[in-house]
């Protein structure tokens, strides 16, 4: 009899996560093991989006419902009266679920779980990367706060009462460790962000068709995709380009939703030499093909050392070269493997490298791209995210 497991996220309407990560990944799991899953989602998304992520919930074998956040009268005092007013509509799809296994994703959903007494149920808590620090890092949430107090001791429990805590980092299982303390490593496990690699994929014949719709011949295409903001390096992109662009016919691929920012940071004398794309997610490995490096770049503040870049995985399952921020997660451990990637350091600055990263790129171009996207399956493909969700999940004492 399969086990029933509830993952509790609360996710802004922008996000695609559900669809794009997590939900393939359980899909992955419930084949090779004995797991249903049953997903939750706090959000204040419209009805239209709501419903696209249950159609592909059902398609996977998920069961999925959607509860709102409320953000009235603003959206801090919302989103505790959501906490505060929720436990009673978790426990009570528990127990109509049979739900066997609780996942609470974050803070938020935690504090909702931490609510509940006399659980007779496991829980994994899925504490992601350093949400909380993030928010002080990108969002200027300050230590003194008495929200920040709220979210820490929440997570501080959270973190001490589950029987198991899965990351995406090894840093962030060091970080956590220094607060509740050593004795709690055994619960402790890095799972991975796995990408279908028969959609991330080589692919020589998508290659030739996306050059050809971009209007490319033979210039040397970089490529970014994902979200842009201050904490994303477009500065440091531009720059990058600029200078190659001096010695080689070059082009950069930006793919993002976030053109409007792209459009207001692009120096004029640049802008003929960009390509802006905002392209459905599903065409995102098409372009990736068409590139022969790419950028994964992103500030390396104190939070970022709890991520895991996906679109890290994606060009690298796409057999992409690529230029990626040292002290993000544990991307410099994985990248030892990958001489096929320039770890760009931060702290030494962009002027002193600019010499290292031409001659990459320079090497790029001889780059063996099939065994860049086998090495990457070891990473970064669904089914080694799977294996490391169901290491974790065996880790409860049932």
């Amino acid at each position: 009899m399969p086990k029933n497991l509830l993952f509790i996220t609360w996710d802004g309407p922008q996000t695609s996560y559900m669809e794009g990560l997590f939900m393939p990944i359980f899909q992955e799991i419930a084949k090779i093991s004995d797991f249903k899953f049953h997903v939750l989602q706090f959000t204040w998304a419209e009805e239209k989006k709501i419903s696209q992520t249950k159609k592909s919930a059902e398609k996977m074998g998920i069961t999925y419902s959607a509860l709102p956040i409320l953000r009235k009268p603003n959206v801090s005092i919302g989103s505790l009266l959501t906490v505060f007013t929720s436990s009673n509509k978790i426990k009570k799809y528990i127990r109509e679920n049979k739900i066997d296994i609780v996942m609470p994703r974050s803070t938020f959903p935690a504090m909702i779980i931490n609510q509940i007494k006399n659980k007779n149920i496991k829980i994994i808590f899925d504490a992601d990367g350093l949400p909380i620090e993030e928010r002080i890092d990108f969002a200027g949430l300050k230590r003194d706060s008495l929200q920040y107090k709220l979210m820490k001791s929440a997570e501080t429990k959270m973190l001490k009462n589950a029987d198991a805590v899965i990351t995406r980092s090894q840093k962030a299982i060091d970080i956590h460790l220094s607060n509740i303390g050593e004795v709690n490593m055994p619960k402790f496990s890095v799972v991975f962000n796995g990408r279908e690699n028969n959609f991330f994929k080589l692919n020589d014949e998508a290659r030739l068709k996306a050059r050809e719709k971009l209007k490319l011949n033979k210039e040397f295409l970089l490529v970014y995709a994902g979200s842009l903001g201050p904490q994303y390096c477009l500065s440091e992109m531009l720059e990058i380009f600029k200078n190659y662009k001096t010695k080689y016919h070059s082009k950069f691929l930006i793919l993002t939703g976030n053109t409007e920012f792209a459009k207001q940071n692009i120096p004029e004398d640049l802008q003929s030499d960009i390509i802006l794309k905002s392209v459905a997610s599903d065409e995102v490995p098409f372009y990736l093909n068409a590139g022969d490096a790419a950028f994964a770049l992103r500030q390396p503040s104190f939070s970022m050392q709890g991520v895991a870049p996906i679109k890290l995985g994606e060009y690298l399952l796409c057999g992409l070269p690529v230029i990626a921020s040292k002290g993000i997660g544990d991307t410099d451990d994985i990248l030892e493997i990958f001489e096929e990637c320039y770890l760009y350091d931060h702290s030494m600055g962009l002027l002193s490298q600019f010499g290292l990263i031409t001659d990459f790129l320079e090497k790029s171009i001889f780059a063996d791209r099939n065994n860049i996207s086998r090495k990457a399956q070891r990473y970064f493909s669904l089914e080694a995210a799977a294996e490391s969700y169901i290491t974790a999940i065996n880790k409860i004492k049932q």
